[in-house]
């Protein structure tokens, strides 16, 4: 293989690696707010913010 289409490849699995952690990290953020959400809301109901 060339230099070229091995930089390509490091870059590639590093692009990867990056976009995994990224998409790792906004999912467990999501799950937290949820959670958050859930257990803030099934106190009271008739709040405003509960009900989007």
């Amino acid at each position: 293989m060339t230099n070229l289409a091995i930089e390509l490849l490091l870059l590639t699995v590093v692009l990867v690696n990056f976009g995994a952690i990224l998409t790792a990290n906004i999912y467990s953020q999501s799950v937290r707010e949820i959670q958050r959400k859930r257990l803030f809301c099934s106190e009271s109901i008739s709040n405003p913010y509960c009900i989007v």
